[in-house]
């Protein structure tokens, strides 16, 4: 069963999303749908560390990039963050971020190995480090 939280940072135009669970392009789709339409940032990072990502396919993956594309001009200037573990995860979303730009999205695709060095990465302080120490 899939999970997928979401935290916003106004402060910082992020939104960090924490991904658990088997994950299906549904579930991409209706949080894409919901935050981006609601609380639209120009950074986005996908904690996808704790995600089985197994049954995402291309057809899948054209889905979750056509719905985030429309999201797109929500966003000012989009930059989304990908924070996966394994290899096979790391070819999925390299496969996705072609998807998207064959498909003309205008979001800066990133990939990094942990949420500490995409905060690093992204040149920002993690925002919601408090938050996590109560939880």
């Amino acid at each position: 069963m899939a999970e997928i939280t979401a935290h916003y940072s106004p402060a910082s135009a992020l939104t960090l999303f924490v991904a658990e669970g088997r994950i299906l392009a549904d579930d991409l789709v209706a949080a894409i749908e919901t935050h981006y339409g609601a609380n639209p940032t120009s950074i986005t990072i996908w904690d996808l560390w704790k995600a089985d990502l197994s049954e995402l396919d291309m057809p899948a993956l054209t889905r979750v990039s056509d719905c985030a594309r429309n999201f797109s001009k929500n966003r000012e200037n989009p930059r989304t963050v990908f924070v996966v573990k394994r290899e096979q995860e790391k070819l999925l979303i390299k496969l996705y971020k072609k998807i998207s730009e064959v498909r003309g999205s205008p979001t800066s695709y990133e990939l990094y190995p942990s949420v500490a060095t995409a905060y690093e990465g992204l040149g920002l302080a993690d925002p919601f480090k408090e938050q996590r120490k109560r939880a």
